[in-house]
């Protein structure tokens, strides 16, 4: 799968051609209970635990495939994200048409050459080639036979065409073509909401399959989210970081004692102080949280503001398309973005945008629209 909203909860554990590698917590708790499972049905704690983990690296090799094929129409991977239900590569962007097509058809056809090598390798072995769940847990290729008949789910899984999965953003590259981006988003978050309708029902029938029912929560979800990532994307089409950003607004010099911060917070609304220096230069952001947590330590509204600010704030420029300032703020949403204008030198601030204003501007303009 591919997204581009940001990521909790996951911590990194390697890096795969330049791409962070980063597992959600949640991840561990399948391995334990998949390790347990395995070990009740006699296969033993560690065979169950092995083979999740070379699951897992089929799922990275999924998104892999998905990054490479994104790198060749310039769209880089900020990360892969591992949850207990599969994979996700965060794209700076996800684009349209033809692009979409190709970058979401390349992660499951990495499974599709993956089960064929697999195949290949119990060809040579001149094992026989079976998917009865004996055959599965029999033999002297168990892991082999599981890893395959996994590849082949995966790649006939990811292709229903219901979001997040790549067959929802197969479907809306597809209708995209015809329909035009929005329409297509919201066609296909609609048919992806009906399949996990049917995983909500396949999962109640006896015997109960619990497994459905985070399928159908996941996919209901995630095509909500996508439509209305879409639409936020639509209504700031055409659009700049000048039409979102704020302009009335405090800042703080760094050599300031954090009682002045303490003094704008109280005065205002603001809750995050630009850090201009002398020269009306950005020397970094300071955040409430840092500040009341500097505030309770000894002669904590003594100490200058240069101690605690972040000194690596998110800018961006004035004329930057504010599709990509909204993908900056999904990134880090509990931080403003400081914008720079060219008419003020390189380093001029002259606003700062909000999750919040700029949510505020979305909603003008979806109800400026006509109906």
């Amino acid at each position: 799968m591919s997204q581009t909203r940001a990521t909790g909860g996951a911590f990194r554990v390697g890096t795969a051609l330049g791409i962070p590698i980063r597992i959600h917590f949640t991840f561990f708790l399948l391995l334990l209970w998949f390790g347990m499972a395995s070990a009740s049905t006699g296969e033993g704690f560690l065979t169950g635990v092995v083979f999740i983990l070379l699951l897992f690296g089929c799922v990275v090799l999924h998104e892999l495939g998905h990054a490479a094929m994104a790198k060749r129409f310039g769209v880089e991977t900020r990360e892969i994200v591992l949850y207990p239900i599969g994979g996700v590569a965060r794209l700076d962007r996800i684009p349209s048409g033809k692009a979409e097509l190709l970058i979401a058809l390349a992660g499951p056809l990495v499974n599709l050459v993956l089960a064929g090598m697999l195949v290949a390798w119990l060809v040579v072995r001149q094992v026989q080639i079976s998917f009865s769940p004996q055959d599965l847990l029999a033999g002297d290729a168990p892991v082999v036979w599981q890893l395959l008949t996994a590849n082949l789910t995966l790649f006939f899984f990811n292709l229903v065409p219901a979001f997040p999965m790549d067959g929802g953003r197969i479907l809306r590259a597809i209708l995209s073509m015809y329909a035009g981006q929005e329409k297509a988003t919201r066609i296909a978050a609609r048919v992806g909401q009906g399949f996990a309708l049917l995983f909500a029902i396949w999962a109640v029938v006896p015997p109960m399959k619990p497994v459905f029912l985070l399928i159908a929560f996941f996919v209901f979800v995630g095509a909500g989210q996508e439509a209305a990532y879409e639409r936020s994307r639509s209504a700031v089409a055409g659009l700049t970081a000048r039409s979102a950003m704020i302009t009335r607004y405090e800042t703080i010099a760094p050599q300031e004692p954090l009682g002045r911060a303490a003094e704008l917070l109280l005065a205002s609304h603001q809750q995050d102080f630009p850090v201009v220096d002398a020269w009306g230069r950005v020397a970094g952001l300071l955040h409430r949280g840092a500040l009341l947590a500097a505030l309770a330590t000894p002669n904590g509204r003594e100490r200058a503001v240069l101690e605690v600010m972040d000194r690596e704030p998110q800018t961006v420029s004035a004329d930057m398309p504010l599709e990509a300032v909204l993908r900056h703020l999904q990134s880090r949403p509990l931080q403003p973005i400081l914008v720079i204008g060219q008419e003020t030198g390189e380093s001029g601030l002259i606003g700062m945008i909000t999750l919040e204003n700029l949510g505020e501007l979305i909603q003008i303009s979806q109800a400026s629209k006509p109906a």
